[in-house]
């Protein structure tokens, strides 16, 4: 075990002894006046769609500080390990790693925007409130990349593949369907329908390549959790609604995705024309300028409406962002996103360019994650803002 491994499991011991301790000696303390008002008690008020007291303690809905801390130091965490395990498995991290997990991406933010609707009952609906519903996402992820590594490498192997397919499959239809917890269930039929669909990527795989790869398994997989999701969204967008609506906005969703795309493809376009200026056309670039510009314009015309389309004005709920807002009439939120992303792509791939050459795969999980950071919000929040919730 490495030194830096040692140092950081004897940290984390620490910190779980020290808080159980904690709510031994003083639950008071420890429990209601920190793990309930930073961590739990905001995802109970999620939930509950209200603030939520317990033993005096009101917590409400959204991220403190101190959580976004603790958050952030966890994904920086996971991060570095995620990248030891890639390594030590030699999986190549590209655009094609990307695209694959794209509908596990999407997952979070269409299963998070369900939960905004009032889809999930308790004790479920905990389940679909940020982290939670991230850390599960997580964990699907790194169990379909581990299974399609395997049935990459030993050619084709039944057995992981059938776990990867079939579990989704289980996980699809209890949830969606049988589980008694959810407000509109979905016919069994057209859970089977989507799982048919997902399945596809990975049949013309083996038609064009005569083999199965890891990433059409993790793609595949990741469409049998998605495609259930966009029906209900479909659905409710078509007036199959379980709960009440300030109404349907497609126009909203319109100008977000519109705005976003004209703004990547400009970037790409006019980096084009310019020798120096090629690594803005990278699709690795221009995905995570395009995700954060969904979230940044997502953000800034919800709660500001600049276009006078007669939005129901939201809230923000990242303190940080909050305050950069407050400061600017909101518009320098996208503006400042927009131009730290160019300032990273600078940073990455042109002034430290050489010096990062032995680290692709760090430098493209590090690139994935900022595009993750971005668009999964951003999702969210437009479909909230289109769906009148």
């Amino acid at each position: 075990m490495k030194r830096e491994d040692l140092i950081i499991i004897t940290l984390l011991t620490g910190f779980v002894i020290f808080i159980a301790v904690g709510c031994f000696l003083d639950s008071h303390l420890m429990y209601d006046n920190f793990i309930w008002r930073y961590y739990w008690g905001p995802v109970v008020s999620d939930a509950l769609n209200h603030p939520a007291e317990y033993h005096g303690i009101i917590a409400n809905e959204g991220y403190t500080l101190v959580s976004e801390i603790t958050y952030g130091i966890i994904a920086l965490l996971a991060l570095y390990y995620i990248y030891r395990l890639f390594r030590r498995l030699k999986i190549t991290i590209d655009w094609g790693f990307c695209i694959s997990l794209i509908p596990l991406i999407l997952f979070g933010p269409f299963s998070r925007v369900l939960e905004d609707t009032g889809y999930f009952e308790i004790p479920l609906v905990y389940w679909f409130i940020s982290p939670l519903i991230y850390i599960q996402i997580a964990v699907y992820t790194l169990i379909f990349i581990v299974i399609g590594w395997h049935v990459e490498r030993e050619k084709n192997s039944f057995p992981p593949l059938a776990i990867a397919f079939g579990g989704a499959s289980l996980f699809s239809f209890y949830i969606w369907s049988f589980s008694g917890m959810v407000k509109e269930p979905i016919n069994p039929v057209i859970v089977f329908v989507c799982i048919v669909g997902a399945i596809l990527p990975i049949m013309f795989d083996f038609y064009r390549n005569k083999e199965i790869r890891r990433n059409s398994i993790v793609l595949s997989s990741g469409l049998i959790l998605l495609l259930p999701t966009l029906a209900l969204i479909m659905g409710w967008i078509a007036g199959i609604q379980w709960s009440t609506s300030t109404g349907v906005r497609v126009d909203v969703l319109f100008v977000v995705v519109a705005l976003s795309t004209a703004i990547t493809v400009a970037v790409f376009w006019i980096a084009k024309s310019i020798k120096s200026a090629k690594p803005y056309t990278k699709p690795l670039n221009l995905a995570m300028i395009f995700g954060q510009m969904i979230d940044g314009l997502t953000t800034y015309i919800s709660i500001y409406d600049p276009f006078h389309m007669d939005i129901p004005l939201y809230g923000e709920k990242h303190p940080v962002s909050l305050k950069l807002m407050e400061v600017s009439g909101g518009i320098l939120f996208p503006i400042a996103k927009f131009f730290l992303i160019i300032l990273i792509i600078y940073v990455i791939d042109v002034l430290y360019k050489e010096d990062l050459k032995q680290y692709v795969n760090f430098v493209n999980l590090l690139k994935i994650c900022i595009f993750i950071l971005g668009v999964a919000p951003g999702v969210r929040d437009v479909l909230r803002v289109t769906l009148g919730v």
